[in-house]
């Protein structure tokens, strides 16, 4: 959002931003109620739209001074944003405000509908950021990565319901990477070792619920820096169960889809295939045919591997796919 506090009128006619009456931005108070914030600045919007208007009729323009007029940047950016809010709900405009304000804190950890729209893909109706995951949440030191904070960390995502007016599931995921970054090119590798491919099981075709923010770790806790007791690694999964319970109860376990999402949109919005660790897998919630889980990572030269483990491996590759509680 434009700074309402540069209240100025250039040499052309263009009118800056109104300053509100106490000089602030009460929209972007989420202490305030929905309906406060989207009236503060519904008002300043169209206070801008008015002496545009006014402006025009004031001026004796001609027709090609009137139309660079309102081809101007600033105009045009608050004739268009009034339209907008009178379009939109109270909820709508703070979900909208809002995911400016997490994009601007967590920068390229932010991957909402902008990112998804850049790939050619509609997430339709985007619900809002949950009121839970504040400054203060994401400012916060990890407790999966201690001496670093959550914001660098971890990655707020939106998991869309569907996309491009299908359902989303792990197989259309599929369908939409292959071929992504250039002719041939497949992003999810089927894990051809294996009796059971990925596709063919039945979680692989199970579409997303709903539409909702996810705010998911790039990676589990290091087992090289971590104590014994408070990593994922060479343990079974059981084991693994005992270290969640006792240690990040502030998280959940993750399914497939959402971690399959973070890979491979991290990797085609910031070029960074190796956000899961690279060589390691992360256990995801799914029982697989073996008694055990499904699980995704391993991402190298051919693509994000979907590979499956039994109920007690201990491999140190396997580790736990956890997301926050919102």
């Amino acid at each position: 959002m434009p700074n309402p506090n540069a209240n100025k009128q250039t040499t052309s006619g263009t009118v800056g931003a109104v300053a509100s009456p106490s000089a602030a931005r009460p929209w972007e108070d989420s202490t305030q109620s929905n309906e406060a914030r989207y009236n503060s600045y519904l008002a300043v919007a169209r206070e801008h739209v008015e002496r545009i208007s006014e402006a025009l009729k004031r001026d004796n323009l001609t027709t090609s001074d009137r139309e660079a007029r309102m081809s101007d940047p600033v105009n045009t950016f608050w004739i268009t944003e009034l339209r907008q809010l009178e379009a939109e709900t109270a909820e709508q405009f703070c979900c909208r405000i809002d995911g400016g304000l997490q994009r601007q804190l967590l920068g390229k950890n932010f991957l909402g509908p902008d990112e998804w729209k850049a790939q050619g893909i509609d997430v339709g109706v985007v619900p809002p950021i949950p009121a839970s995951l504040t400054k203060v949440l994401l400012n916060e030191e990890c407790p999966l990565h201690p001496g670093q904070k959550i914001k660098d960390t971890h990655v707020l995502m939106l998991v869309p319901k569907t996309v491009n007016g299908e359902p989303y599931t792990p197989k259309k995921l599929d369908e939409l990477c292959a071929g992504r970054k250039g002719s041939g090119d497949k992003l999810i590798y089927d894990g051809a070792d294996w009796a059971n491919k990925w596709k063919d099981q039945e979680w692989a075709t199970i579409p997303q619920a709903a539409s909702e923010w996810v705010l998911i770790p790039k990676s589990d806790p290091d087992s090289s820096k971590a104590a014994e007791d408070k990593h994922f690694r060479s343990k079974t999964i059981a084991a693994q169960q005992s270290v969640h319970e006792d240690h990040y109860r502030e998280y959940r376990e993750v399914k497939a889809l959402e971690v399959m999402t973070l890979a491979l949109l991290n990797d085609l919005v910031n070029g960074e295939p190796r956000v899961l660790d690279g060589w390691n897998y992360l256990r995801c919630e799914e029982p697989n045919a073996f008694g055990g889980r499904v699980c995704v990572g391993h991402f190298y030269a051919n693509g994000l591997r979907v590979n499956d483990d039994l109920a007690d491996h201990d491999r140190v590759v396997i580790g736990r796919a956890l997301a926050r509680k919102l």
